[in-house]
């Protein structure tokens, strides 16, 4: 018996992966935004100050060092970084990025990752 293959056979330098593998890796690693749980109250320490963000529906707001700021927030790009945009008061981070269900990290106002990474934790409620 004999099996014939019209398919063809991925070759693949060794230590470098393969389409299939980068596919995979993709598939398995991308964050679906219906599982983020955007609500909540998060703590930290932002540019030297102590802040703290509430999120609720389409609103937030927030203190930083006691001065409070609020408005709505939106999701932008696949619903891993959200943007601040205050009604009233001033924030010193209008973009925030995912890194899991209880912690966001401070983006600098270009969605880029600032030199040194600040979070913000889920705190109970």
């Amino acid at each position: 018996m004999m099996v014939i293959s019209c398919g063809k056979e991925e070759v693949t330098p060794p230590g470098e992966l393969s389409e299939t593998d980068i596919e995979n890796i993709q598939e398995t690693s991308q964050i679906n935004s219906e599982e983020i749980e955007y609500e909540g109250t998060f703590k930290g320490k932002i540019k030297g100050k102590e802040v703290e963000l509430k999120l609720d529906g389409e609103r937030f707001e927030i203190t930083e060092n006691g001065k409070r700021a609020h408005g709505n927030w939106s999701k932008l790009d696949d619903g891993t970084l959200i943007e601040l945009e205050p009604k009233s008061g001033t924030v010193s981070v209008k973009v925030y990025s995912y890194s899991d269900n209880n912690t966001w990290v401070a983006m600098n106002d270009d969605a880029s990752f600032p030199e040194v990474e600040e979070y913000l934790k889920r705190i109970p409620d």
